[in-house]
């Protein structure tokens, strides 16, 4: 079964480490911290059952967004690898207890089976819609562990401008999705910044979802993208 997701990682993850907020300025250049400044921020892996149920819950949005996108894109075989991240026989500690925040298996079993379906696909939009407000728990603090594990999983992803690993490539673009949602459906003008700055992090992506064929955007311009959702999270009350 898949690798579970680390709450920290290197390079990219430090944009949303231990720095002071009054050191980073919107559009500052990332300089690549030094190798034992790298070492000490770095975070061990996290058993999902450990989580929160509400991060449970985004990360099930994460995987269920990113296979939906992939589905719609054609590319079958990768939506299959995300959505099987949901069977709760294989990944259980991921998903217990999710049925009573709105998660329903059976709406990605009936996209699986037919992905150019759109009422099966309508469907599954209503469910995520449905555990949407579930994963939201303290917002800056479910943005910030979404944040964290899309650094992670966009280091090990993407490399000088390649493809890597094409599955935690599209699991980053899950994070951001996820994100973005959560934030788009707050109510309160103290949003805003964020709101825009998760949707600049979503367009990281190409429009028609994270395909293995892509061109990802160079670290440095991720490192970015993500101290400017850092910052914008720093502006919360």
């Amino acid at each position: 079964m898949r690798r579970y997701l680390m709450a920290g990682g290197l390079g990219l993850c430090l944009v949303l480490g231990a720095c002071g907020e009054a050191e980073l300025q919107r559009g500052e250049a990332y300089v690549a911290p030094s190798e034992a400044l790298q070492e000490r921020e770095t975070f061990g892996e996290t058993n999902p059952s450990e989580l929160p149920a509400n991060q449970r819950a985004a990360l099930v949005y994460a995987y269920a967004v990113t296979a939906i996108a992939l589905y719609r894109a054609g590319e079958t075989d990768a939506a299959a690898v995300h959505a099987g991240k949901l069977d709760a026989s294989a990944n259980r500690g991921l998903v217990v207890g999710l049925d009573t925040m709105g998660f329903d298996p059976a709406v990605l079993a009936a996209v699986a089976a037919s992905p150019q379906d759109e009422t099966a696909l309508a469907g599954a939009e209503a469910m995520l819609a449905a555990l949407r407000p579930n994963a939201a728990g303290s917002v800056k603090e479910t943005t910030e562990f979404l944040m964290r594990s899309l650094a992670t999983e966009y280091e090990r992803g993407a490399d000088a401008g390649t493809i890597s690993d094409p599955e935690a490539y599209q699991t980053a673009y899950g994070c951001a999705v996820t994100a973005r949602d959560i934030v788009a459906a707050q109510d309160d003008e103290a949003y805003g910044d964020l709101r825009l700055e998760l949707e600049l992090l979503v367009r990281m992506w190409p429009g028609r979802g994270p395909l293995a064929t892509s061109t990802p955007a160079p670290d440095s311009e991720m490192a970015l993208a993500l101290s400017n959702v850092k910052l914008a999270l720093a502006g919360l009350p």
